[in-house]
């Protein structure tokens, strides 16, 4: 599993714990406050898209000073500090009554979420080489798969099963806080020490030079651009278009998160055994659009996928590819003395693409209902498939291929 080979082995086994615990209360959080349940419904709709949109903006913003400052005084604190904002955020959105309010605590997400994606991808680059960086990368993925399943999962199903809104809030923040007592027990610094201190403009200034990074641009932002339309209005379009039994639910859950695990952790190896990281975006990438324009476009008659199954479980596994290798080619980039800025970039891609995805999301559906909802859905992926073409793979110096153990 190289985790002992690394040399880190304690703390990238609790990184990746404490990112699904995180990753999941965070979930949770979001389909409660999506759903018709929470405020009488205050939120529903533009009040969501709002929040989404307050979330990223926040974190774009801070990111830069936690990626480097991360390379200054260290990961570890920065981390553990993320862990405990999320859970006040999500303990003070169970407490709250007020609209306004829970826009206020969308910036805190921002700031858990711009401290938590810089401070973990720089402790898993720090812990990694180019031989075994897909794969751990690959590792904390499935982490961030695991607690957004489980917490998008688990919220809908609770939900769904009656639970109070406020009880699960509560339940959310209570693990996000066990997370950070544990992150702070257990886990060990990880950082190259450096006097390197990167501010916003020279961090836009280094993404605007680099070629590399130029030209993921058109992949990475549309394709969280429809994760973040997806989040959005997933458990809107659940209750209100899927004709799905809870039974029904578990099942495509259970289909595609379990194929998807399994082409995480394969992909992942296989990258790093083949050293090469551009096919395997590429085949991801496709593979991850035909599935989401497959499930928004047959929302309404979602049966007629039942008919040829085991397509679903065949595109999950295929998408698989796609976050180890991009997040590995990210990696491959970057330098060990500004490792927490160059992170950096990637909330800058997270943060742009969830911006724009709700936005979207909401446009086209309160214009043209699930069939703008389609459209949109087509174009990003067109988009995204069209920047794969351009991207150069990235060859490492050390030529270890031939000594990589699978």
């Amino acid at each position: 599993m190289d985790l002992r080979k690394s040399g880190h082995m304690m703390t990238l086994i609790m990184l990746y714990l404490v990112t699904l615990i995180m990753r999941a209360s965070f979930y949770v959080t979001i389909v409660v406050i999506s759903s018709t349940l929470y405020m009488g419904g205050a939120l529903v709709g533009w009040g969501v898209t709002i929040i989404l949109g307050i979330y990223p903006v926040v974190e774009l913003s801070t990111v830069s000073f936690f990626g480097s400052y991360s390379d200054k005084i260290g990961r570890k604190p920065i981390f553990v500090g993320s862990l405990f904002v999320t859970a006040a955020a999500a303990f003070l959105f169970g407490v709250t009554s007020i609209e306004i309010v829970a826009f206020v605590l969308a910036g805190l997400f921002g700031i858990g979420a711009a401290a938590k994606v810089t401070t973990t991808l720089s402790m898993i680059a720090d812990c990694s080489s180019e031989v075994n960086r897909a794969r751990l990368m690959g590792y904390y993925d499935l982490s961030t798969l695991f607690g957004l399943a489980g917490g998008f999962g688990l919220g809908i199903l609770l939900l769904q099963f009656g639970m109070h809104p406020t009880t699960i809030l509560f339940m959310a923040a209570g693990a996000c806080g066990l997370s950070g007592i544990i992150a702070f027990l257990l886990m060990k610094e990880t950082r190259v020490i450096t006097d390197t201190e990167v501010s916003m403009a020279e961090l836009i200034k280094k993404v605007a030079g680099d070629k590399n990074i130029q030209k993921m641009l058109p992949v990475y932002i549309p394709i969280i651009s429809l994760y973040g339309l997806v989040i959005s209005k997933a458990e809107y379009l659940i209750e209100t278009h899927f004709d799905l039994s809870n039974t029904d639910l578990l099942i495509l859950f259970g289909l595609l998160g379990g194929s998807l695990i399994l082409g995480i952790i394969i992909m992942g190896h296989l990258s790093d055994h083949l050293m090469k990281r551009r096919p395997f975006i590429v085949v991801g990438l496709v593979a991850l659009g035909f599935l989401a324009y497959l499930l928004v476009a047959n929302a309404e008659t979602f049966a007629d996928l039942w008919h040829i199954w085991p397509v679903l479980p065949t595109l999950g596994f295929l998408a698989g590819a796609f976050p180890p290798s991009a997040m590995a080619y990210l990696t491959d980039i970057s330098t060990e003395e500004a490792r927490g800025s160059t992170m950096g970039v990637y909330s800058i891609f997270f943060g742009s693409g969830m911006l724009l995805g709700p936005i979207l999301g909401t446009v086209s559906y309160e214009g043209w209902g699930l069939m703008g909802l389609t459209v949109v859905v087509a174009i990003l992926i067109l988009i995204a498939c069209i920047g794969t073409y351009f991207l150069e793979e990235f060859s490492p110096q050390q030529q270890a291929s031939a000594s990589v153990e699978i």
